[in-house]
């Protein structure tokens, strides 16, 4: 206590006296002075109860909610649960905030178990709970939130309603609907209950947009998830495309600031290199490359102020901070030497500046992608100078979105799995084109499962060289994010185009939708 309230406190008669320490303790709660009751395990817990958080760029301090990391929880001999080496290491390079996913096909025990092992670290819990996609949410999250009480008491939880509903084709009214009838309830219920949304595969500034501007009750932070690259890209490429986080960050700030006056914390609940990483690929293999890429990606969070973050994920068979025999990954240990030079050392990169570029637009255009301004986005209901060939039709479509409510809309007949059909837009005129060493991104949406589509990005240049990466396979009924990257060498592009190939289910017709084409 402050020495000079102290002596005052002494002159007071004691009812009043505890009155007043009752006031003084709710005046720093409610200005966002962290006081972590009834946690242990961390010896540096003084370090966290100091932080002050605030939502805005411009704090001199980096939260220690930026150490975090999510569970995999798929049964329960997660290793978390198992090792007592893996939670000494846990503590060991600061971990503060895990967040645990609800899976329909773990048993609550085992829930319960991850809670209270979280608890016993010190960490805060980040719970996800059923959103949209499930049949009934409230009942399911009524009981995770009943849990979590009986667990934590008073202090604080953060709960994510749902995980990455927009992958899985949930619009964003029909995720605010259920946040809307659902949360109320759940807020009601929960004894420290922070909740946060809409929990996004990718920063998507439409569906924020259209969240922060009717979600009852307003969300207590905003999440979405951040990888900078995809498997097959390099090294190099997946280094490069981190200062998109920063644009990220920058848009969602003055969406806040343009649609709900202020700004709420930003929670980025997942991050890593790429999302579909697989063994050996020339980067989890690389010392090097996993030591830059994750300082710079923690480095990259820390100058924008995020306020929590969670690596994906602690024990992940490709991409962890703790391998299977309880040592620290490469990742793992830069993860504990960022912390120690961040939080400890007090060496704070900078704050960036919250002011975000405006984007420059072709057609009508409600946001960002992850590469960049989304150039095209078909919502002035024409096909915007694009053009097919080898298609059967193409035209403006209402059917399904990424970014507001219109794409478009290309029919394949696949006769032949020789056939690789395309669709192009040329670039001369336009007052704004990619050009060599911008990474260009655009969503593809597969509808049938009848057949089998790959499918890639290309860029024609002055010479009418074709220059693309290899194809990639379509998930059926989900918004496919295509990525390529334009090699220096490549003289001023005069067309891009995505091309298309049917490797199963050929002379069967099939649709695809194509949307939010962007740049950075």
């Amino acid at each position: 206590m402050i020495p000079h309230a102290r002596k005052i406190l002494s002159r007071i008669p004691f009812p009043i006296a505890l009155l007043c320490v009752v006031l003084l303790i709710g005046l720093l709660i409610g200005s966002g002075v962290w006081v972590l009751m009834g946690r242990g395990g961390h010896k540096d817990l003084n370090i966290i109860t100091s932080y002050t958080p605030t939502a805005t760029s411009n704090n001199a301090q980096v939260s220690p909610l930026l150490f975090g990391t999510n569970l995999s929880l798929y049964n329960g001999n997660d290793q978390v649960l198992t090792s007592a080496t893996t939670r000494t290491l846990l503590q060991q390079i600061h971990t503060h905030i895990i967040r645990i996913p609800i899976r329909d096909e773990v048993p609550e025990a085992v829930n319960i178990q991850a809670a209270q092992t979280i608890k016993s670290l010190g960490a805060l819990p980040l719970v996800i709970l059923h959103g949209a996609t499930f049949h009934n949410p409230l009942a399911s999250d009524m009981l995770v939130v009943r849990d979590m009480n009986s667990i934590f008491g008073k202090d604080l939880v953060y709960y994510e309603f749902g995980n990455e509903n927009d992958l899985q084709g949930v619009a964003v009214d029909h995720y605010l609907a259920l946040w809307n009838a659902v949360v109320p309830q759940l807020k009601r219920l929960a004894l420290n209950g922070h909740f946060v949304g809409p929990v996004n595969f990718h920063y998507d500034h439409y569906y924020l947009s259209t969240f922060l501007q009717n979600a009852n009750p307003r969300p207590d932070a905003v999440s979405w998830h951040e990888y900078s690259c995809g498997d097959a890209q390099a090294p190099d490429v997946c280094i490069a495309n981190l200062a998109h986080w920063t644009s990220d960050v920058q848009d969602a700030r003055a969406l806040m600031i343009s649609t709900i006056d202020t700004e709420l914390p930003i929670m980025i609940t997942e991050w890593n290199y790429a999302p579909d990483a697989v063994p050996n690929d020339g980067k989890n293999n690389n010392s090097a490359f996993m030591r830059t890429w994750t300082t710079i990606a923690l480095q990259t969070l820390a100058a924008n102020r995020v306020f929590a973050s969670m690596q994906y994920s602690c024990t992940h068979p490709i991409m962890p901070l703790i391998t299977t025999d309880d040592t620290l990954t490469v990742q793992g240990s830069t993860f504990a030497g960022q912390y120690q030079h961040m939080i400890v050392d007090k060496q704070v990169p900078a704050a960036l500046s919250t002011t975000a570029a405006t984007p420059t637009s072709h057609a009508t255009s409600a946001g960002l992608t992850a590469d960049g301004p989304i150039m095209i986005s078909f919502e002035d209901g024409a096909t915007d100078g694009w053009s097919g060939h080898g298609v059967a039709a193409m035209q403006n479509s209402t059917t399904v979105a990424v970014d507001g409510t219109h794409s478009l809309h290309v029919a394949l007949h696949n006769s032949s799995s020789a056939d690789f059909p395309y669709i192009s837009l040329d670039l001369l005129g336009l007052s704004s084109y990619p050009k060599s060493g911008q990474t260009i991104a655009a969503y593809v949406y597969s509808q049938s499962n009848a057949v089998t589509l790959s499918a890639r990005l290309f860029v024609v240049n002055n010479d009418y060289q074709w220059h693309s990466d290899t194809m990639v396979t379509l998930a059926p009924g989900t918004w496919n994010r295509l990525t390529y990257s334009i090699a220096s060498s490549v003289t001023q592009p005069r067309q891009i185009g995505i091309q298309f190939n049917c490797t199963s289910g050929v002379g069967t017709p099939s649709d695809v939708y194509v949307d939010a084409i962007g740049w950075n």
